[in-house]
């Protein structure tokens, strides 16, 4: 028997009231995982807002407990950068003369490769990349260099690391710095051929090659199916890098990547060489603007002659919230101050950022913004501060641009494995936040009554298994999405 409109809207409505969820058992619920294993001693906070309400609806558990956010930065970051530089902002990188261009085609003088920070440069394919600018060589009449190829990564400071990573983390792709030219993602491949267990893992090179970098090798094999515990210290600049930790056995070989100490510097040498290949003659060494300005030595007047685009803003957030790519939100930390009457440090780019959402009314006091990617442990916000940010956001002109940005729960990019079965799924866009004993999600919830709320819910210092952390958040996310 078919029931009448009427009684089927009453029994919806009875449906969704019987279902519904107040604010007040969701901060019961978070009081609950307080008490649980492995929770006493965590800091946890949660902090919601309804977009389409105010900033004083914000309500939460612990929502001004300062706390580690990790990677939930990059919501901060890639959210700020939409802003300011806008989803249509594209990195720019330029091929200039520093000299006298003859009749015969002979550059006398240097070819400076002018990074414009893009994070994606020659980060596919190194040859394309190049074959780009040979063309553009050829176009400007160009057949020979009597002088040098001259990396110039001076639209950021020399300062690849902020001063709050950790010493471990430097040589390793994920800590590869934000240099004015970025080139090939910063990273190079380290392989190894395991031995028996304990043995040592003999180093057998690097891809692309790095002649001017001495490893050393003390890298040792674990057992089967022990996965990549492998790292690579070393500084920025370093001309000596260790190789430490185990790779797994029972393997040909294995590879773990390592971040380029000098991206610039490795750029000039390796157009150097292509050039060279291509019959293509350049005279001189390669060099970097920072190595000509230890060395006393200085440019000539400069001319552009080729000028290349990156993708979109909007397109490179995209990777960078779904992938937690690390490099990418420090360049776009950083492009946050180029151009600014202060250089374009950590430091600086910081103080716009947090300044930005200070004058759309956000208190940032007690907050700590030490990166834009969120692997300083030195990073400290509270859940109502990141809950106000993703609110404030979610009222700009092009905010569509940044969430699309966002992983969802139980569907995509680094959610995937969250989330999914469960009353969430499909329903959380948020950004993921993880390092040791950090466990954190900031983003949106959209509900069933067809409400979005900014949210933001931080684990800190637990200890338990990260599963168990992971269906904690779960539960919440799903008592909000009956809000």
């Amino acid at each position: 028997m078919r029931l009448p409109t009427a009684l089927l809207a009453t029994c919806s409505f009875f449906t969704l009231t019987a279902l519904a969820v107040t604010p007040e058992e969701i901060i019961a619920e978070m009081e609950k995982i307080q008490e649980e294993s492995g929770m006493k001693s965590a800091s946890i906070g949660l902090c919601f807002i309804p977009i389409d309400g105010e900033p004083s609806d914000a309500v939460g558990y612990q929502p001004d407990l300062g706390l580690i956010p990790a990677s939930t930065m990059k919501a901060v970051t890639t959210a700020t950068a939409n802003e300011i530089l806008g989803p249509d902002f594209r990195f720019k990188t330029e091929l200039q003369t520093a000299g006298t261009l003859d009749e015969e085609g002979t550059l006398t003088g240097h070819l400076v490769i002018r990074g414009g920070g893009d994070p994606t440069l020659g980060s596919s394919n190194i040859s394309s990349t190049f074959s780009k600018w040979q063309t553009a060589l050829r176009e400007a009449g160009i057949k020979q260099i009597e002088g040098s190829i001259v990396g110039d990564a001076t639209i950021f400071d020399n300062q690849l690391i902020p001063d709050t990573w950790q010493y471990n983390d430097f040589g390793n792709y994920y800590g590869a710095g934000a240099c004015g030219l970025t080139f090939h993602q910063n990273l190079f491949y380290c392989s190894f051929r395991p031995g028996n267990v304990g043995a040592e893992a003999r180093f057998v090179g690097t891809d692309p090659k790095l002649p001017e970098i001495q490893f050393i090798n003390e890298m040792r094999t674990g057992t089967s199916g022990s996965g990549d515990q492998g790292y690579i210290y070393g500084l920025p600049y370093a001309k000596t890098f260790y190789l430490r930790g185990t790779v797994p056995g029972g393997r040909s070989s294995f590879t773990i990547k390592g971040a380029l100490p000098d991206p610039a510097f490795f750029c000039a040498r390796a157009f150097t060489k292509h050039l060279n290949n291509i019959g293509l003659e350049v005279s001189g060494e390669p060099t970097t603007v920072r190595l000509m300005t230890i060395a006393g030595e200085s440019l000539a007047a400069r001319k552009i002659i080729h000028t290349q685009e990156s993708d979109s803003l909007a397109s490179i957030m995209n990777l960078t919230n779904m992938k937690s790519n690390n490099l990418r939100a420090e360049c776009m930390h950083r492009m946050l101050a180029a151009g600014k009457e202060s250089k374009a440090s950590t430091v600086n780019a910081s103080k716009i950022m947090s300044q930005h959402w200070s004058d759309k009314g956000v208190d940032m006091t007690g907050s700590f913004l030490g990166d834009g990617c969120g692997l300083s442990r030195s990073n400290i916000i509270s859940t109502r501060q990141m809950a106000l940010i993703l609110y404030h956001a979610a009222q700009h002109e092009d905010f569509d641009s940044f969430y699309k940005t966002l992983p969802v729960a139980g569907r995509s990019g680094t959610l995937s494995s969250i989330g999914g079965g469960s009353a969430a799924e499909g329903r959380v866009a948020a950004k993921s936040g993880t390092i040791a004993r950090v466990r954190n999600y900031a983003g949106y919830v959209n509900t069933r009554s067809g409400e979005r709320y900014a949210f933001a819910i931080f684990f800190n210092n637990y200890s338990n298994d990260l599963w168990s952390v992971k269906s904690k958040i779960v539960r919440i996310w799903s008592k909000m999405v009956s809000l």
